[in-house]
């Protein structure tokens, strides 16, 4: 399906809306909700970013009042398995894993920095979806996580930064979400939590079991989505990587224990392509969300791509669009 958003994500927005027309332009898309394999009502994601749109019509700000009233109840299928969760650890590894299940176009890149762990939001955009649209989306995701996960862990989930990247609404953020920091104007969307938590024991642990058919659909779906999950775990990784300098295919097969020749012929067998085209699409991606932010100087898109230098950076959009990232920015501001 690829594009497909659990409603939850939704759960308790109507209650938000502050107009008639609003409310009914909400409800009519809700009702066009599909159940794929019984798992819950979803919708695709450019019907998740009208809804959106419908929410924050004058404001970015309701995507709070909307994951705060939201709790643990937004994580939809995967709200017993983070329940039963022994630690944070293993709740967010079930995001990790499951989430591709929950919003199939959201994906998490989890990473070490230090005495912090990141968790990196990024969206598959669909091709009729604005870019502004797309980050609404991962701005609401790390929204959700963090009220989520408080909800459902307690005091052992400990989130020290929320990060946002520039918005075109030019959104005036407050300086905390639910007591945690929220830094605007950030390279990355995505949220940072203390390293030390995520050995901690969940206090608020229930005792669920998960109907065998959710297990059972579950598993399915991974094994048919091989495919897909395989290039965007892989994308994920690479976004992950290439502002560290340590994004090459010897580094990704070292971490999947295996040879990098063997994963190569992987990626051509499964995604006819190469280590080195996956790398260029998500330099791609990455690229224009910070060049249309507007925010930041050419050499800080190109190290965080990866280059040494703007000149590096210039020669590859080039060849990717036909023209320099500079006339590209000012056609972008023309249009």
């Amino acid at each position: 399906m690829g594009q497909a958003i659990s409603t939850s994500s939704l759960w308790g927005a109507h209650t938000l809306m502050d107009s008639a027309s609003r409310l009914e332009s909400f409800e009519t898309i809700i009702d066009s909700a599909f159940i794929p394999g019984g798992l819950g009502p979803m919708l695709m994601s450019p019907d998740i970013a009208k809804c959106l749109d419908a929410l924050c019509a004058d404001s970015n700000l309701p995507l709070l009042k909307l994951a705060e009233a939201q709790d643990h109840r937004v994580g939809g299928v995967m709200t017993p398995l983070i329940e039963r969760s022994e630690t944070v650890a293993d709740a967010l590894r079930v995001v990790l894993m499951f989430n591709c299940r929950h919003a199939e176009p959201l994906y998490w890149t989890g990473s070490m920095r230090g005495d912090h762990a990141a968790f990196t939001a990024w969206l598959d955009r669909a091709a009729e979806m604005s870019i502004s649209q797309a980050e609404r989306i991962c701005v609401l995701g790390v929204f959700q996580l963090v009220a989520g996960f408080k909800s459902a862990l307690g005091d052992a989930f400990q989130p020290t930064l929320i990060r946002i990247r520039p918005c075109w609404s030019g959104t005036d953020w407050p300086s905390h979400f639910l007591g945690v920091p929220i830094e605007a104007n950030a390279p990355e969307t995505e949220l940072l939590l203390t390293r030390a938590c995520l050995t901690q024991p969940n206090p608020l642990k229930r005792q669920l079991h998960e109907p065998p058919e959710l297990i059972a659909e579950l598993d399915r779906y991974q094994e048919d989505a091989k495919m897909a999950l395989l290039r965007n775990d892989t994308c994920s990784w690479i976004r992950g990587h290439l502002p560290t300098g340590t994004c090459d295919l010897t580094q990704l097969a070292a971490r999947l224990n295996c040879d990098k020749r063997t994963l190569q012929r992987r990626f051509e067998r499964e995604l006819s392509c190469r280590f080195s085209d996956l790398v260029d699409d998500v330099r791609a991606e990455m690229c224009l969300l910070l060049l249309e932010s507007g925010v930041f100087p050419m050499q800080a898109i190109a190290e965080q791509l990866g280059y040494a230098t703007s000149g590096n950076f210039s020669r590859f959009f080039q060849r990717r669009f036909g023209c320099t990232p500079r006339d590209w920015t000012r056609l972008a501001l023309t249009a």
